[in-house]
């Protein structure tokens, strides 16, 4: 949450960029108050801005409940990079995940965090996470394998694989290496009791190989 001396000397863009990141990666609605409180802005503000946004189509409103807008999925949608990521990806995220068993998750990394951008789900389906998801770059299997592999970008080393437990869930993830440099990470995730890291992290490497190739390529 920002402080209450940030509001002294703000922007439009300032408060607009506000109030679009006072909404959390859950989807949940919030209220103009909500908003109000989580933006540090006043609520008459967020109000007026709130209104704007929804006539634009950027925030949906259900009753007194705002939603991130269908406009913004859009635009996200059209970024260049995840897209191609989502493009090349998809085959072979489809492939991982029916000779593992287990979901499979591609994201890219922005800032200390990684956000999912493509998957490829089991029947299982035992990773609470989707599409559009932030986690932490610095305690999940996909954002220590994207460091590994920037460490050894320039060590010279070969990437390798990484792994992370969380309760009964095992993540194994690589690096997707494209024109020598990390691009974004891939992991297999399963039940912990299931997933034996020696036996997927060949596999989940080798998807990681074919995907880098394939962005290189485009």
């Amino acid at each position: 949450m920002r402080t209450a001396e940030w509001t002294q000397s703000v922007s439009v863009l300032d408060r607009l960029t506000a109030v679009l990141d006072a909404f959390g990666h859950d989807g949940k609605g919030l209220t103009v108050t909500e908003l109000a409180r989580r933006a540090n802005l006043p609520k008459s503000t967020v109000s007026r801005i709130a209104s704007e946004l929804v006539d634009e189509g950027y925030l949906d409103r259900d009753g007194t409940l705002l939603y991130l807008g269908v406009r913004l999925f859009e635009f996200g949608q059209s970024v260049d990079g995840p897209r191609r990521l989502r493009e090349v990806s998809r085959p072979a995220i489809k492939r991982l995940r029916d000779a593992t068993g287990c979901d499979v998750h591609v994201a890219v990394v922005d800032g200390d965090g990684v956000i999912i951008v493509a998957e490829a789900r089991s029947r299982s389906g035992t990773a609470a996470v989707d599409v559009g998801d932030r986690l932490s770059r610095s305690d999940t299997a996909l954002g220590l394998a994207y460091a590994a592999a920037a460490d050894s970008a320039a060590t010279g080393d070969a990437p390798t694989t990484r792994e992370c437990s969380h309760r009964d869930l095992r993540c194994v993830a690589a690096a997707i290496i494209a024109r020598n440099r990390p691009a974004a990470a891939l992991a297999v995730s399963g039940a912990a009791s299931e997933v034996r890291a020696a036996d997927v992290a060949p596999l989940v490497q080798a998807t990681a190989i074919t995907i880098g190739r394939a962005l290189s390529d485009g």
